[in-house]
């Protein structure tokens, strides 16, 4: 199997076995993402990702865990999604879960039925993007989708009984929208109340004067470190969530935190206070790690 590079997949799929159902993003036109602009979005044929998933079952006939790839695996039809599942699930018998990315307008699209078909095939994780919950920003970097969308299309899979891993992206709102961009993201994610959420940091190299003049305009100005970390603390101090998984290990990340919401909220915003007590601290990742 040969991928059409390039490929991304979330973290915590390291371990998983990743077929490219789709290519590209069906959407692909988020200012801050560059992932795919380099990709015109197909759905694969079923006899291309036939021949991929019939190879590795051979290879690795004890995979445990799936991901779908690339950037909105559910922007293809329902009818070919649940034939690509059931032919995953016929060809390795130990599967215990598949994972994808999901983005809120392709999930628009499908029903809560459409969605408990997937979830009896094991499909049980989707990784979206909330990136910021404030509408005015949404609207800026052209997400494609409100804030109330983004929590109606996030709830209806979680009825349908899936799981949701969500992000923010922390300096999405530049210094005077930091706050407001926090506050805002916290509310979308007590809303949607998901099983796993994260925060990255956004990071443009060699193409921040261009984001900030060109792209985005206005005035607008990128936050440094020290802003990061009061944004990520405006962010943790708001939330409200039943029992999720929260982390910001991601290597774009100053300040690398894991625990569980609500039970260790109190420790995690001590840990945040401590950083940004001393900027100087060995918790914060150097800037030359960030990113590997």
């Amino acid at each position: 199997m040969e991928y059409d590079m390039p490929l991304f997949r979330p973290p915590s799929e390291a371990r998983s076995l990743i077929f490219q159902v789709t290519l590209g993003c069906s959407w692909n036109r988020c200012m801050f993402c560059a992932m795919y602009k380099t990709k015109s979005f197909l759905v694969r044929p079923f006899e291309e990702v036939e021949r991929d998933v019939v190879e590795m079952s051979w290879r690795y006939p004890d995979t445990r865990k799936i991901f779908l790839a690339d950037g909105d695996p559910l922007a293809a039809p329902s009818d070919y999604l649940i034939k690509v599942l059931d032919l995953m699930n016929r060809r390795f018998p130990a599967l215990e879960r598949i994972s994808s990315y999901a983005g809120p307008t392709n999930l628009k699209g499908k029903t809560v039925d459409e969605l408990k078909e997937f979830k009896a095939r094991k499909l049980d994780v989707l990784y979206l993007g909330i990136e910021t919950g404030n509408d005015r920003l949404l609207k800026k970097i052209k997400k494609g989708a409100t804030a109330r969308q983004i929590i109606e299309v996030s709830r209806k899979a979680i009825d349908a009984g899936l799981r949701m891993s969500t992000f923010i992206i922390l300096g999405l709102g530049g210094v005077d929208g930091s706050y407001d961009h926090a506050k805002d993201s916290a509310r979308v994610a007590n809303a949607i109340d998901p099983h796993f959420l994260a925060t990255l940091t956004l990071m443009l190299g060699p193409y921040e004067k261009v984001y900030e003049q060109e792209m985005m305009g206005d005035g607008f100005r990128l936050i440094d470190k020290k802003q990061t970390l009061q944004e990520l603390r405006w962010f943790v101090e708001d939330l409200d969530v039943t029992d999720c998984k929260f982390g910001s290990e991601h290597a774009s990340n100053y300040l690398p935190i894991s625990g569980t919401l609500p039970r260790e909220k109190d420790g995690i915003l001590r840990l945040i206070d401590t950083a940004l007590a001393d900027m100087s601290s060995k918790m914060l990742r150097p800037d030359w790690a960030r990113g590997l």
